[in-house]
Formats: structure tokens, C-alpha cells, sequence
């Protein structure tokens, strides 16, 4: 928290980001731990050393594109639906439309809130009408 009462928000696909590489990179480690005990001279007598070491920054690479493509996949949606009920509470009903993209959890999200946002614009149209 900062002196002016103000605090750093950390986006979801960061947080998704890491948590992801936390977890896919651990068990990396933890194979470099073991594999120092007595598999240590076999490594270095079979000259696998350097192949270990390729393999491991392969992983970790795979690993991180994997993370921040699903991290994106996760995060570009909400943040859709976020700016889409930012302009709809603004008023702004007639340029509001969710394009579904998914059949997940996410996509039947937006699914109900176009169908929120239809009805209020029905309800609009009502009212405007009512007034005249």
C-alpha cells in the first residue's frame, strides 16, 4: 500500500502466469537436486551434462509459452465482458455485443449477457415509446 492510501492492482494473466511457471518449473529443480546426489558422476562421465541442461531451458520455454497462451485465453475473455458492462452501465446499450467465442464456462457468461443487455434494450425501446 503506497502513502496515499492507494493500492497496486496485479492483472489475473500475471498472476495466472506465475502460478503456472511456479508449478511446471519446481519439479525442474527438484530433479537438478536429486540428480547432484550419486547420479552425478554418471551424468558427467556420459557427457549428458549439456543435454540435461538444453532439455531443462527447452522445458522451461515450453512451459512459459504454454502458460502465457493460457493465461491470455483466460484473461482476453473476462476483460471483453469487463469493458462490455463498463459501457452498458455508462448507458451505451446500442454498442455493447459479446462475440462468444468458447462453449466454456466463460462463453455462457457472455451468452447471458447479451441476453441481458437485449432485454434492456427492449426495455429501452419500451420506455422511450411509453414517453412519447
Amino acid at each position: 500500500m503506497f502513502q496515499d492510501g492507494l493500492t497496486v492492482q496485479i492483472p489475473m494473466f500475471y498472476k495466472l502466469m506465475a502460478s503456472m511457471l511456479t508449478v511446471a518449473v519446481i519439479p525442474i529443480f527438484l530433479l537438478g537436486i536429486v540428480s547432484v546426489g550419486d547420479t552425478g558422476s554418471i551424468v558427467a562421465t556420459l557427457g549428458l551434462q549439456n543435454s540435461i541442461i538444453v532439455m531443462t531451458l527447452l522445458t522451461v520455454f515450453v512451459v512459459f509459452m504454454w502458460s502465457f497462451f493460457l493465461a491470455k485465453s483466460i484473461t482476453d475473455p473476462v476483460e471483453q465482458l469487463s469493458q462490455a458492462a463498463t459501457s452498458a452501465s455508462q448507458g451505451d446499450l446500442a454498442n455493447v455485443e459479446i462475440t462468444v467465442t468458447s462453449n466454456d464456462e466463460i462463453g455462457e457468461l457472455a451468452v447471458a449477457f447479451n441476453r441481458l443487455i437485449n432485454s434492456y434494450r427492449i426495455l429501452d425501446t419500451l420506455a422511450k415509446d411509453d414517453a412519447e
